[in-house]
């Protein structure tokens, strides 16, 4: 598909209603997604902004409202966008949902062919939990499903949410994604510490859902610091040479070699020690000591030309007198451990925060840069079409990556540039931004891009089809229940053992008319079909057969496994018994016709059934 329409949007803000804006993009034009939207807690934030608008900047958004023809709340409304609080001191969002304000009839009748899991879904949150829940993941559904039509096939999403609908979601992102593209649910410890609820345990985390849109998706492993008290315990040892600490480990390895890895270095014998030396040339830290002590370290030939150039370079710690030199084993060699499901060493977004901006749902850039690091790769694309608080454009730059971000209430374009502002290191002005003199110039020396903005008529010209694939309901087959047995599991004991007497179906022996030494056993086992408890799938089975065929073998290979075992004799034993196992079951069968319920159905093949293989 052609990329054309995304990358010329590289570093745009769009102000709009996220769902024209997802239709105007093009089909898989986009790596990775990573939205924070609302939460669906039927309620209205309001926050503080950190530093109110200054004349500056409430002329600039003035002025965008302005050319949009946005002069008041119902033109705001008319368009599908916010209209900001004038006095530029605070900053709000809309957080309760209604089927009356949010969802059109005809798109939600629609979706039952166009997404049946998804139709059902909503229709389900009406009866388990409001008609709120039901409208808000309503609103959520139409816009996931543009999100998986403009994603790469090697993209991926992340859906941030908290505990009033993450089960929705997950069920939703089932129904749009499809339950075999779920990675992660990933829980982020959002809070220190909250009030205590004498009711309940303290909430302190929020949700991170991670979906894939195929099998084949981007993903790099994200490696955390070392803890310090793994490093207090660790690596103790510093030489204050600016290579940080360390840890010494062995030179030599056991096995004595004739070699030159088995002779005399710097006045110490192997020979005695059964021992040879070894250096390190691999991955790790060889990689480490290439990059940052000898560059030349993997061409010098010979072990012991290795241990001289190491030892130059100050890497062999040699201890006190009569014992070992040992190698010093840097901790900035060492990668970090794999980041989890759990991101705990993420701190939640303090107020003192440079990036703070006073949004009581806002998330710390850190936060971004982890799933944007894990879920694409430098110069990728990255879509955040719910941007109010701005923290994925801000992490996306800063990582290499190629963003487009959109969100419905103007002043997000204020905070775009409050953010962006912050990081003058990334030589970033924003459209409209004029430095007025050298001071300020000398600010931007390495400006190398200008972030525009764009209004809601503004909105890109989509090059590929118009069209959204459906996603078809599974072919599901008939439900079967669970058939309560005709008779006690006793009752078909006395039957089978007064009929056959006290004899194993499987090895012929004969056991006392005890049902410790005779058990009751299914032919088809319960643990793979519930509904066989009657007399057609029932046989009997000494201890020893019943524990080999559990619910492995089939009663012709529990036979053979009994003439393995010695309980059979002969191969003409076996089969006179796997001939006596088949009229008995026949009977069994014939028994079942002779009483089971008029309305039951012929059990010749219940679902599930194996073959019985005679030989």
């Amino acid at each position: 598909m052609s990329t054309l329409n995304a990358d010329a949007l590289d570093g745009a803000v769009f102000i709009s209603d996220n769902l024209p804006f997802l239709k105007s993009l093009d089909t898989e034009s986009v790596d990775l997604v990573c939205i924070d939207p609302p939460f669906g807690k039927r309620q209205t934030f309001v926050g503080t902004l950190k530093q109110p608008l200054s004349a500056e900047e409430r002329r600039i958004e003035r002025e965008l409202m302005d050319s949009w023809g946005v002069y008041d709340p119902v033109a705001a409304y008319e368009l599908g966008i916010e209209y900001p609080d004038q006095s530029g001191r605070t900053a709000s969002f809309n957080d309760i949902w209604d089927f009356r304000v949010r969802v059109y009839k005809d798109w939600l009748t629609s979706l039952e062919s166009a997404c049946p899991p998804a139709y059902w879904l909503i229709q389900s949150t009406r009866h388990t939990h409001s008609d709120s829940t039901a409208a808000y993941i309503a609103f959520m559904v139409e816009r996931m499903l543009e999100i998986r039509r403009v994603l790469k096939n090697t993209g991926s999403v992340f859906l941030h949410c908290d505990n009033d609908a993450n089960a929705y979601l997950r069920q939703m992102m089932d129904a749009v994604f499809g339950q075999d593209n779920f990675r992660n649910e990933i829980v982020w410890k959002r809070a220190t510490s909250r009030k205590i609820d004498a009711s309940r345990f303290g909430n302190t985390h929020d949700t991170i859902l991670f979906y894939s849109k195929s099998a084949s998706y981007t993903y790099n492993t994200v490696r955390l610091r070392h803890s310090p008290e793994y490093v207090s315990k660790t690596y103790r040892r510093d030489d204050e040479d600016g290579r940080g600490p360390y840890r010494v480990s062995d030179l030599t390895q056991s096995g004595w070699t004739s070699g030159e890895s088995g002779m005399d270095w710097r006045g110490v014998s192997l020979k005695d020690r059964n021992k040879h030396w070894i250096t390190p040339t691999g991955k790790g830290l060889g990689d480490w000591i290439v990059a940052n002590v000898i560059p030349n370290f993997r061409e010098i030939e010979g072990t012991l030309a290795r241990l001289d150039a190491l030892d130059e370079h100050n890497m062999i710690y040699w201890p006190k007198k009569g014992r070992m030199p040992g190698l010093k084993r840097y901790l900035a060699a060492v990668d970090g451990p794999a980041a989890t499901d759990i991101f705990e060493d993420l701190p939640p977004l303090q107020g003192a925060a440079a990036e703070y901006i006073g949004y009581p749902t806002q998330k710390p850039q850190a936060l971004a840069r982890r799933i944007i690091e894990a879920g694409s790769n430098p110069g990728d694309m990255v879509l955040d079409c719910f941007a109010g608080c701005a923290y994925v454009p801000v992490a996306a730059q800063i990582l290499g990556r190629r963003w487009i971000a959109c969100d419905m209430s103007p002043r997000a374009w204020t905070v775009v540039r409050r953010q962006f502002h912050k990081h003058p290191d990334l030589g970033i002005v924003t459209e409209g931004e004029i430095p007025k003199d050298e001071g300020v110039e000398s600010q931007f020396e390495n400006l190398n891009r200008i972030i525009r903005v764009r209004g809601p008529f503004d909105l890109p010209a989509r090059t590929t089809p118009d069209e959204q694939a459906s996603l078809s309901a599974k072919t599901l087959p008939e439900l079967e229940y669970r058939v309560r047995p005709h008779e006690s599991s006793q009752k078909i004991w006395e039957a089978f053992v007064d009929h056959w007497g006290p004899e194993c179906w499987y090895c012929g022996a004969v056991k006392s008319r005890d049902r410790r030494e005779l058990h009751l056993d299914h032919i088809e086992p319960n643990k793979l079909d519930g509904s066989n408890d009657d007399c057609w799938n029932r046989a009997i089975a000494c201890s020893p057969c019943n524990s080999d065929k559990s619910d492995r073998l089939t009663p012709s290979q529990t036979i053979e496994f009994a003439l393995k075992a010695g309980r059979i004799a002969t191969h003409a034993k076996m089969k006179e018994i796997k001939r006596n196992f088949m009229l008995r079951r026949e009977w069994a069968k014939a028994r079942w016709d002779a009483i089971k319920p008029k309305q039951s159905a012929q059990p010749s093949r219940q679902r599930g059934e194996r073959t019985y293989e005679g030989r």
